[in-house]
């Protein structure tokens, strides 16, 4: 007898078939579907186009951790050390204004995205993946955010600092192309976002059976090789900016891995009172 959970059936608010996924049919599915989709991709069209309003508010943000490597030197300094941004065809203006936009639609959109897809998929969900459903969300959108932070406040300033020095050390003019800029914003701010749900990844694998606290234990060692080398791949030579990356990781892969230890002691505990009952 399958333990899925229905709706209320009292609640006016949810068609009949909602009391039982399996009367859903393909043409509904595919109703919830579309609707799962156009919501946030309403709120991430919303989001772009209000960055495209402000753009020279949002561009001067999205700049600063460029410009904070600057702010000891006059205007004549900063343009004879660093040429600025430029743009080397017609629509490089266009580029950079499309991945500004990007980057503030995704991380306005992002807990949106988050939300309807679970409940897109929350009427075949068991008794507890419902109960984890909501609580799992929110841990998405908090490790998003605080990758996407991480990036932005920490990681990116260190990197820029670190190619300059490296530039001003060789004797090079800096002349970056805004696409090249921006690119590079979007693929740390984002990429990070993305990275930091590495402890999720690892929880759903031991809660599915796939791998196991001790098995993860066992394994640490390739594991925080693994992040060095990426951090190592993704960062500038440099050792600051490669331990400000490889560190957070490592932390969230020992949190993960105490974080699923407890949540499989605590789902065999109940499942040996029930084998006692």
């Amino acid at each position: 007898m399958s333990d899925i959970e229905p709706y209320n059936e009292d609640d006016d608010d949810e068609p009949e078939w909602a009391s039982d996924p399996k009367q859903m049919g393909f043409l509904d599915h595919l109703e919830e579907l579309r609707w799962s989709i156009i919501k946030p991709l309403a709120i991430f069209l919303t989001a772009f186009i209000t960055s495209m309003v402000f753009i020279v508010e949002v561009k001067d943000l999205l700049l600063a951790p460029l410009k904070a490597n600057y702010s000891h030197l006059t205007e004549a300094e900063q343009m004879r050390v660093f040429g600025g941004l430029v743009t080397y065809n017609i629509t490089g203006v266009f580029m950079a204004m499309l991945l500004i936009g990007v980057i503030i639609g995704l991380m306005v959109a992002s807990p949106f995205i988050v939300y309807y897809v679970g409940k897109f998929l929350a009427p075949a969900l068991t008794k507890r993946e419902k109960k984890i459903l909501i609580p799992g969300s929110f841990a998405v959108l908090f490790l998003f955010l605080l990758g996407c932070s991480f990036g932005y406040y920490i990681l990116l300033p260190r990197t820029i600092t670190a190619v300059i020095w490296f530039n001003q050390l060789l004797g090079f003019q800096m002349l970056w192309t805004t696409s090249n800029y921006f690119s590079f914003l979007t693929f740390t701010i984002l990429g990070l976002g993305i990275a930091f749900q590495m402890p999720l990844a690892i929880i759903v694998l031991v809660q599915i059976g796939v791998v196991t606290p001790d098995q993860l234990r066992q394994y640490r060692r390739y594991i925080v090789l693994s992040i060095v080398v990426l951090a190592a791949i993704l960062t500038p030579p440099e050792p600051v900016t490669q331990i400000a990356l490889a560190g957070p990781l490592w932390i969230l892969y020992e949190v993960a891995i105490v974080v699923s230890a407890f949540l499989k002691k605590k789902h065999d505990s109940k499942a040996q009172r029930l084998d006692d009952d």
